[in-house]
């Protein structure tokens, strides 16, 4: 079974990922902003970190680059989900808007966990106006 850490600070949204994910299968790990996510990603080596971009004390920019920056995590496939449009960043797989239907969202964490450790190329995806 496949570990998915999902960081938000959005409790509402913690949960309804959480739910999508363990009806795919998955086990879900917590974290509420990126601190906490780094220190969960050290301890439990998750096979995928879906974040939030914009969170207190460290946002989910930073966590991707200090991600990237650590040997022992730099493979871990990432997806980045915000409300707003987010920059390219590098190791991130997929970038998708919060307000994405959840059947995309069910499909980028799927194919994150069956690509290749090599980022792909992904297309910002959002609902019409939702930027």
């Amino acid at each position: 079974m496949s570990t998915i850490l999902l960081v938000d600070d959005e409790k509402d949204l913690l949960e309804l990922y959480t739910d999508v994910l363990e009806i795919m299968g998955y086990q879900v790990v917590h974290a509420h902003d990126g601190l906490d996510a780094l220190e969960k990603a050290r301890r439990q080596r998750p096979d995928l970190i879906v974040t939030d971009w914009m969170m207190p004390r460290m946002d989910g920019i930073e966590l991707c680059l200090r991600l990237l920056r650590d040997p022992a995590l730099e493979g871990i496939p990432i997806i980045l989900h915000s409300s707003m449009r987010a920059p390219s960043i590098p190791g991130v797989r997929y970038v998708l808007s919060k307000s994405c239907p959840l059947e995309e969202f069910e499909e980028a964490v799927a194919q994150a966990l069956d690509s290749s450790p090599e980022p792909m190329e992904a297309p910002l995806r959002a609902a019409a106006g939702a930027w």
